[in-house]
């Protein structure tokens, strides 16, 4: 097996276990919370040991003693285990600020759920979070299973982001907590380049964009291992493949 062979087995077993339960289960809901079951298990194979996955709240303290505000639910949280927990049962967790290290929105089809509405909620949860946290390289993604197979507006898809992202930008730092990955489908894949001109950048990657938006979010937690390992993580130059870039 090659290196491509081998995170194309990981989008397969990713559309393998959704296609399993969507066989057995009709009921939307309960088909959604698997879908974040099934990613949250693959993710943390590939997690270093400092950190953990689980869904939930994250809550910060106000300046008044004994107040606080709590986030939206977020579909998976990924947190450094070196920080204390308010409090987890199981895979549901409540934790503070300075722990979360990313943020990941799932959806079943991206394109019947509505992009807008999914980059917002996730992008208020990104500024939740990031207050806090101005030098910290943090990660803010949307995973969609299926959706824009027929075709992808791209030109349409990179406007809503940067609309979107844009309602943000009285905040200084706004850049660094709005979503910056998305999957659209296990072709399609979104990133955001903070430091370059043409920042956002929209791929075709043919049975690869599952991988890909996994391992640059084990990327954003390894600190210099995966660059230093990019041919491992990375087994095509995506840049050949870029559909359009903004």
């Amino acid at each position: 097996m090659g290196l491509k062979e081998f995170h194309k087995s990981t989008v397969e077993e990713l559309l393998a276990v959704k296609d399993r339960v969507r066989n057995l289960v009709n009921h939307w809901g309960e088909e959604g919370r698997y879908k974040e079951a099934v990613l949250k298990t693959i993710i943390k194979r590939f997690l270093p040991e400092q950190f953990n996955i689980g869904t939930g709240f994250v809550v910060r303290q106000m300046p008044n003693s004994g107040n606080y505000e709590s986030s939206d639910q977020i579909d998976l949280i990924v947190y450094n285990t070196a920080y204390p927990v308010l409090f987890k049962e199981d895979d549901f967790l409540i934790v503070t600020p300075d722990s979360v290290n990313a943020i990941i929105e799932v959806k079943a089809n991206l394109e019947n759920q509505n992009l807008r509405d999914a980059l917002r909620k996730a992008n208020v949860n990104g500024k939740f979070v990031f207050k806090y946290k101005v030098n910290f390289p943090f990660f803010n993604g949307i995973f969609s299973f299926d959706g824009y197979e027929k075709y992808i507006d791209s030109s349409n898809i990179n406007s809503t982001i940067s609309e979107t992202a844009s309602e943000f930008q009285h905040d200084p730092n706004y850049t660094k907590f709005v979503v910056n990955h998305i999957a659209f489908n296990k072709h399609i894949f979104y990133k955001f380049w903070e430091n370059e001109h043409l920042r956002n950048k929209i791929y075709k990657i043919e049975n690869l964009s599952f991988a890909f938006f996994i391992s640059n979010l084990i990327d954003f937690l390894s600190l210099n291992s995966v660059i230093d390992n990019e041919n491992l993580w990375f087994p095509i130059d995506k840049n050949f493949n870029i559909i359009t870039q903004i």
